[in-house]
């Protein structure tokens, strides 16, 4: 089977972001995004409440430029300012043209 290499990133960020995330990766390269809704605990703790809904889990698959051009938008504009946190992981996929 063909495959290409591309790069899932994955961002978990608060909810107050979402539509601002969505815009900035799409702008950055990104020729789609799946947005759902998560809870979870980290280094800060658990959110108990948050006021503007749960937190989200926005993925997308893409070049390994357009992932370092997300990651480097994301330290930059929102790490200091959000409750954000991104990671990189592989993937092969078929049909590299939607990617």
């Amino acid at each position: 089977m063909d495959t290409t290499q591309r790069q899932i990133v994955t961002v978990i960020a608060e909810a107050a972001v979402e539509q601002q995330l969505i815009d900035d990766v799409k702008r950055l390269g990104a020729k789609g995004y799946s947005v759902g809704h998560v809870r979870g605990e980290g280094t800060t703790g658990r959110m108990l409440q948050d006021l503007n809904g749960p937190s989200v889990r926005l993925e997308t698959i893409v070049t390994e430029a357009v992932a370092d051009a997300i990651l480097a938008h994301l330290a930059e504009r929102y790490f200091g300012r959000f409750a954000v946190v991104a990671w990189v992981s592989p993937a092969r996929v078929l049909r590299s043209e939607r990617f």
